[in-house]
């Protein structure tokens, strides 16, 4: 048996703001470091064999925070990135529906194939995490790893290891450095803790269709 700690990044200034972030890359606030040092704290004396995060900083830093003295080496990479938001990013959801009237409803649609300008739709995003899930479940059946990333594709994440429909991407919200575990095996994956986010203090951003990231 296999177990995949899961966890979306501390929080950003744009997470507080209700920017959408997508593929732009911010780092964390003072907020999500100390969020991310409390993980670190939570996952302390925990035996962890590998790691994976987005390229993206946010993702990155918290997963170095969480990880602490351990000597693993962190995989950094594109595929674990949120979902590319196009020319919504760096927006809010009411500046969208200002800015793009007719495209505002159809983004809070549940619409496997819309995409923003530019962007990235559910059914390509959910496409993309089966890959990378998939390889990391089969490379570590008998590890535990910590897989940091972001709220919208961690949704689609779990659809793929839960085997649900691809309208299940609508069924999740992930908090600020919330902990998800999931114990693998070569054919199944059973969900074990979600959004576990008892060791912050103070309010947690979710995951929401406007402003994942």
């Amino acid at each position: 048996m296999g177990t995949l700690l899961i966890v979306r990044h501390g929080e950003t200034e744009w997470n507080a703001a209700g920017r959408i972030q997508g593929h732009t890359d911010i780092g964390l606030s003072d907020k999500g470091t100390e969020q991310a040092r409390s993980l670190g704290r939570r996952l302390m004396g925990l035996s962890i064999d590998a790691a994976y995060s987005s390229d993206l900083k946010r993702t990155s830093e918290t997963a170095k925070l969480a990880l602490g003295e351990r000597d693993i080496a962190l995989n950094e990479t594109p595929m674990l990135r949120e979902y590319h938001k196009g020319a919504f990013e760096g927006m809010t959801l009411p500046e969208i529906k200002v800015q793009f009237p007719n495209e505002y409803p159809k983004y809070l649609e549940k619409n496997l194939d819309y995409a923003p300008k530019g962007g990235e739709s559910t059914r390509a995003v959910s496409a993309r995490m089966a890959q990378i899930i998939g390889e990391i479940k089969s490379k570590h059946l008998d590890d535990t790893v910590l897989i940091v990333s972001h709220g919208g594709v961690l949704r689609a994440a779990m659809v793929s290891l839960l085997g649900m429909s691809l309208e299940g991407n609508w069924s999740f919200v992930f908090g600020n450095c919330g902990l998800t575990t999931v114990d693998t095996f070569e054919d199944n994956a059973v969900l074990r803790q979600f959004n576990d986010t008892s060791h912050l203090n103070g309010p947690v951003h979710h995951g929401m269709a406007g402003t994942t990231g």
